[in-house]
């Protein structure tokens, strides 16, 4: 998978060590699901207050696609997304195709990895995302490219291209996004903007958010809210008011030491970032986005423990229980749960020829609806690697007997202790 550009020069003196410790640790069968719960910090450190008790949820490896590419050919997964339904899932990267798989089919039968359609393209794809009211009498996908070219395809029209916007300069368009109504999609690139349209009329006038180094992520407010996420190479995040994208930010976060690669909306006003420094942040908002103003979000936690440095690995969230998936250099997945900074669960992902290969995870989503359909206990995780592999897992919650007295916290964002991190 390709670098990702960054706010410095130097490589980081990322976790090598850390990432050769979960490779040491977890190296195992993978055939029951693989992977480890994290070891409790708490164990070993009592003072770490802010240490998970333990992890709450069970994962299970349900299906292992191949990479459909001939030998020898790159087939990196630059992006993944599950549809409004939750019942397709389509991939995308650098093989010039877009893929969709029947989620439902992979999860029962592993035998069927077969993508249920194939959509070529003319560049290599750097991002993939639904419209929101796709539905049995159109479903729609939409797709940024290297070339600064965001293009939707009608799945049920064989594939065809309804539209294109090319007015990033020619520049890699890194990331795209619907709002839920989709009555507006935004693009960021490497020409440092943002843009904002809308994708029923896309021969119209676009709003502009500008930054100081290429934007590498755009996220909607998933609550129908007129807000828009961005995070660039200059190691910022920024909250916009898309009614007003020329007054400039209504809030930011500031604290990654390098390029923010993704953003991520989360309960409760709240946003995740990751960034090439090897973080998660989790910011609220809530006071700087209320007072319309211009002003620091307030850093809440930040977690480690994946490693990221060179490539783009992914970053999701299940906004119910509030987890967050993640790829990593070191070739595994990560969970963690917005309570508790460092991870819960961790998978090592490796080729299907067992030689670890030096690849990576570059991309994560979950599937944002409940498995059980109801009160989040249950739920879908797919994660791509920079091998062309994609990996479905499944989690459920282990519900636990609490001790006499003890409450279950049933906020997934709130602190643990009464302080911040």
């Amino acid at each position: 998978m390709t670098s990702r550009p960054s706010s410095s020069s130097h490589s980081p003196s990322s976790s090598s060590s850390s990432a050769s410790a979960y490779q040491e640790t977890s190296r195992r069968d993978e055939a029951d699901g693989g992977g480890i719960a994290a070891a409790n910090p708490a164990e070993d450190n009592e003072a770490d207050e802010l240490s998970p008790r333990g992890c709450e949820w069970e994962f299970r490896l349900a299906a292992t696609v191949p990479s459909p590419a001939m030998v020898g050919a790159s087939d990196a997964i630059g992006s993944v997304d599950f549809d409004p339904s939750g019942s397709l899932l389509a991939t995308a990267g650098i093989a010039r195709k877009v893929r969709i798989y029947n989620a439902a089919t992979l999860l029962l039968d592993q035998q069927s990895s077969s993508p249920a359609a194939c959509i070529c393209v003319p560049a290599k794809l750097s991002s993939v995302r639904w419209r929101p009211d796709s539905s049995s009498s159109g479903r729609f996908v939409g797709c940024g490219d290297y070339d600064g070219v965001v293009t939707e395809y009608d799945l049920d029209r064989g594939g065809a291209a309804t539209w294109e916007r090319d007015e990033h300069s020619g520049r890699r368009v890194w990331a795209l996004d619907y709002s839920p109504s989709s009555s507006m999609a935004a693009s960021g690139s490497d020409d440092r903007t943002a843009h904002v349209w809308d994708p029923r009329s896309p021969a119209a006038g676009w709003a502009t958010a500008k930054a100081s180094g290429p934007v590498l992520c755009v996220e909607f407010d998933p609550s129908g809210a007129p807000r828009l996420a961005v995070g660039s190479a200059d190691r910022r995040a920024a909250l916009y008011d898309v009614r007003n994208m020329g007054r400039g930010p209504v809030a930011t976060a500031e604290g990654h030491a390098r390029a923010v690669t993704y953003v991520r909306w989360a309960p409760g006003d709240r946003l995740v970032t990751s960034a090439a420094d090897g973080t998660h942040r989790l910011w609220d908002w809530a006071a700087a986005g209320a007072q319309g103003m211009v002003g620091p979000g307030r850093e809440v936690r930040a977690y480690s423990g994946h490693v990221s440095g060179r490539s783009f690995v992914g970053m999701g969230l299940w906004r119910g229980p509030g987890l967050v998936a993640c790829g990593s250099e070191s070739n595994h997945v990560f969970v963690y749960d917005l309570r508790w900074p460092k991870p819960v669960w961790v998978h090592p992902f490796f080729v299907p020829s067992g030689d670890g290969g030096g690849g990576f995870v570059s991309a994560v989503a979950w599937r944002q609806q409940a498995e059980d359909g109801g009160g989040g206990d249950a739920g879908v995780l797919v994660a791509g690697g920079s091998d062309g592999v994609l990996k479905l897992f499944t989690c459920r919650r282990r519900w636990r007997r609490l001790r006499d007295g003890e409450e279950e916290d049933d906020d997934p964002v709130e602190d643990v202790d009464g302080e911040h991190q």
